[in-house]
């Protein structure tokens, strides 16, 4: 994952980062959380395997499994749910005396990255966070970003749901 190796990447994102934390200390008023956490999104987005999938809602699993496991057959139906809040990590950035150093930066933003796929409805921070089955994705292989909040679901993703669904419907027996 390049936000780990890439030190060059690192380093430039590292410096919009601080840039964009000075802007807030210059001008609270106008860099709110819900503005920062836009910015980041957009900054942070660049990486491939950003907003990193680490699980699968049951109800997301078996309503893909309706449509062959292909998600562009469900418009708008699923998301990607951050399991620590996106402002929550906002504030963790910014809500401080002086920027964080390179390392606590990733290391932060990186813990709080995970994400699960779930259906729309589920992606709601007012209620608990909902169940999910844990998807083997440890470098970030699977599900890559496709757009700023969209992902690829190419036949590599769509094979890996299928074997996950039939394995977990022959334990349900």
């Amino acid at each position: 994952m390049r936000l780990e190796t890439d030190q060059a990447l690192r380093k430039a994102l590292y410096g919009l980062y601080t840039a964009l934390f000075q802007a807030k200390q210059t001008c609270p008023d106008d860099f709110r959380d819900g503005r920062l956490t836009t910015i980041l999104t957009a900054i942070m987005g660049i990486e491939n395997y950003g907003w990193r999938v680490i699980g699968i809602t049951r109800e997301a699993l078996d309503l893909l499994a309706t449509k062959d496991f292909n998600k562009n057959k469900l418009p708008r139906r699923l998301c990607r749910g951050h399991i620590n809040d996106r402002i929550k990590t906002t504030r963790e950035l910014f809500d401080r005396e002086i920027p964080m150093e390179t390392a606590e930066l990733y290391d932060v933003f990186l813990r709080n990255d995970k994400t699960v796929i779930m259906l729309n409805e589920q992606n709601n921070h007012a209620k608990p966070f909902p169940n999910y089955i844990e998807i083997d994705n440890p470098n970030a292989e699977l599900f890559p970003n496709g757009s700023l909040i969209g992902w690829k679901h190419r036949e590599k993703e769509r094979e890996y749901l299928r074997q996950l669904h039939s394995s977990l419907s022959s334990n349900r027996r």
